[in-house]
């Protein structure tokens, strides 16, 4: 009996990684982003159940990128998108800085991962870690370019949560 303890203790004693939680999620919806005849990016909507709920904080949002985008045109339009809904210079400039310090240069191929949990959102490149992660406030205002009703790329949001 002890020895059944000891090794369980063990088994649990190692952490879960985040993408392998994820990697386990359900589909809710898939999507692909266009400018003009260019392909941006695919991107995909999991949860855990497979379903989607306004104000879901439990979710996966993985971005396949189709063309090479470097980290200065990446935040540009992650700005554009924060402008678009409303957001506050001051909370734009703050979480661009931190951005900024987590994202990498994308090139074609590369899969980038945001985790949303209720704690906050973290991101993912090649299955692992990248940067810090992010604060529940930052998180929802990111999650929501995609997700928000008033996002710019209503059409994107319905694919992803399943109403397309």
């Amino acid at each position: 009996m002890k020895k059944t303890v000891f090794w369980l203790a063990l088994l649990f004693s190692f952490p879960v990684s985040a993408s392998t939680v994820w990697n386990d999620w359900q589909t809710v919806g898939k999507g692909r982003l266009t400018w003009g005849f260019w392909v941006i990016y695919d991107s995909e909507l999991r949860t855990p159940a497979g379903t989607f709920q306004e104000n879901n904080d439990t979710l996966a949002l993985l971005i396949t990128y189709r063309k090479n985008i470097n980290k200065e045109d990446l935040l540009e339009a992650t700005d554009d998108q924060w402008q678009h809904l409303g957001l506050p210079q001051s909370r734009r400039t703050l979480w661009l800085a931190e951005l900024a310090s987590i994202w990498p240069d994308i090139r074609k191929g590369d899969q980038l991962v945001f985790v949303l949990s209720e704690k906050g959102g973290t991101f993912y490149q090649s299955g692992e870690k990248i940067g810090h992660s992010i604060g529940p406030d930052f998180a929802r205002a990111f999650i929501d370019i995609w997700l928000s009703p008033n996002t710019a790329y209503p059409q994107l949001r319905m694919q992803l949560t399943g109403q397309n």
